[in-house]
């Protein structure tokens, strides 16, 4: 008998039957698993990598995104589940695929190392402050920031070719006519409120566009406004194109007015009148500024209860440590700043990972400790004096690019230095109150149109004895 069948229990019987056929079978079949396995790993890292090509060379995504933002933030309701601090609703889903995407594409795609490095470093010290200070709350906000901020690396020659900011212009500002438009159905009555204010003794419906609070849309409309100006007045956009500009401008205003939000009043007044300053003249100057004094006449009483908090803070009536100094947030201001000033000289510098104050429970106590009502105080406070230096010193950097531009001899890179300029009065003015780049809006647009402004081509302005 072959040695082959001799088993340690003694010896098979030359009466069992040898099949051939099944070792035949299974190896067979152990080689098409095999081959399955190959050829399915194959397809994944195939499908993977042209995933990642088409990521690294189209920017379809990047406009879908920042084009259709207004309508995707109106399904905040959507809400899955709970996971740490952070609601996962589709807002949430939306930036980590955003930041999933333009992570994919700054790998495959090397343009980004010329522009400026320094949003880069600004980027790299705020994880590293977390990376010192790590908490789910740091992480948060470090995921929402990187989400926004990354546009600097994608949207830039997107946004810098005329024609393809055009359409981003025009489908972006369709898509805020939806919440504008729902302003006024709360106002008429035909939807409900989905914020509601204490003025003057009485509980007051805010307009909102249905997002949770008015400054959700005057984020959108601080960047509405400037594009909408500049296709309203645009030599090269069609009749209709400036038409619906300007029907836009009228209902947005309308809209904002409707939520009562007063640095809103204020920014927006000032990004018209800066846009009417640097394009039309004296003359529209004068004439906007006697519209809107003849607005304040006629809404006079209202706006008195409105910005009532200024008064008082003005004429010494409220402080910060009495908790009254602009309805509560001087004694935010205070808190946050003592617990930056208590933290340490190294966490003088890289800050504390997060805009968080230990010690205090948000869900047991009436002291708001995760918001600091201020985006100078919260960023010193989650990065350090080195951190708010570096945003200060980006946000230069985009002032300083858009005033170049706006000595250049074509008129697009000048249209897109004004809308940088007026983007930047929203910004810096309403940091002040709130923290735009904690909130996706405030920083998606911010840094894509950012981006533009060192893609976009240009050229030099003539010399002045050189025009015809």
């Amino acid at each position: 008998m072959p040695q082959c069948w001799r088993l340690d229990m003694g010896t098979v019987s030359n009466s069992i039957p040898r099949s051939t056929s099944a070792p035949g079978f299974a190896g067979s079949l152990g080689s098409a698993a095999a081959t399955a396995c190959g050829a399915t790993a194959v397809g994944v890292f195939g499908l993977a990598s042209t995933f990642a090509n088409c990521v690294g060379n189209s920017t379809s995504w990047v406009f879908f995104f920042l084009a259709l933002k207004p309508l995707i933030d109106l399904t905040w309701r959507w809400s899955f589940l709970r996971f740490s601090e952070q609601e996962v609703n589709t807002q949430a889903v939306v930036g980590l695929a955003v930041l999933s995407l333009n992570g994919v594409a700054v790998l495959k795609n090397a343009a980004w190392r010329r522009l400026p490095r320094r949003v880069m470093v600004m980027l790299a010290f705020a994880s590293l402050s977390v990376v010192f200070s790590p908490s789910s709350w740091a992480f948060n906000e470090l995921v929402r920031l990187l989400a926004g901020t990354t546009f600097f690396y994608t949207a830039g020659p997107l946004l810098a070719e005329p024609g393809q900011f055009d359409r981003f212009a025009k489908v972006f500002l369709w898509a805020m006519a939806v919440p504008v438009l729902l302003s006024y159905f709360q106002w008429a009555g035909l939807l409900p409120y989905d914020y509601w204010d204490w003025l003057d003794g009485q509980s007051v419906g805010r307009a909102s566009g249905t997002y949770p609070t008015p400054l959700s849309m005057s984020f959108f409309l601080y960047y509405a406004f400037p594009i909408a100006l500049s296709m309203a007045g645009g030599k090269t956009q069609s009749a209709w194109a400036r038409a619906s500009a300007v029907v836009f401008l009228l209902l947005a205003s309308g809209a904002l007015a409707f939520g009562n939000h007063r640095t809103s009043y204020v920014i927006v007044a000032a990004q018209i009148f800066t846009w009417l300053a640097m394009t039309q003249g004296r003359k529209a100057v004068v004439a906007f500024l006697a519209v809107l004094a003849l607005a304040v006449v006629l809404s006079f009483g209202w706006l008195q209860t409105l910005y009532a908090p200024i008064g008082t803070a003005l004429s010494g009536e409220s402080d910060m440590e009495n908790g009254q100094l602009f309805r509560g947030r001087g004694f935010q201001w205070l808190l946050f700043l003592n617990s930056y000033a208590s933290s340490g000289p190294l966490h003088w510098a890289i800050g504390n990972g997060a805009s968080i104050v230990a010690g205090y429970d948000p869900e047991d106590t009436d002291v708001d400790s995760v918001e600091p009502h201020n985006d100078y105080i919260r960023i010193l406070h989650a990065y350090g004096i080195v951190g708010l230096l570096l945003y200060l010193s980006t946000l230069a950097l985009f002032f300083k690019r858009a005033i170049q531009l706006l000595r250049s001899a074509e008129e697009f890179p000048r249209r897109l230095a004004r809308i940088m300029l007026l983007a930047l009065i929203a910004i810096v003015f309403q940091s002040l109150m709130m923290e735009p780049m904690r909130f996706p809006t405030g920083v998606w647009y911010l840094f894509a149109i950012g981006a533009a402004l060192f893609c976009v081509k240009t050229a030099p302005a003539p010399a002045e004895g050189l025009l015809a």
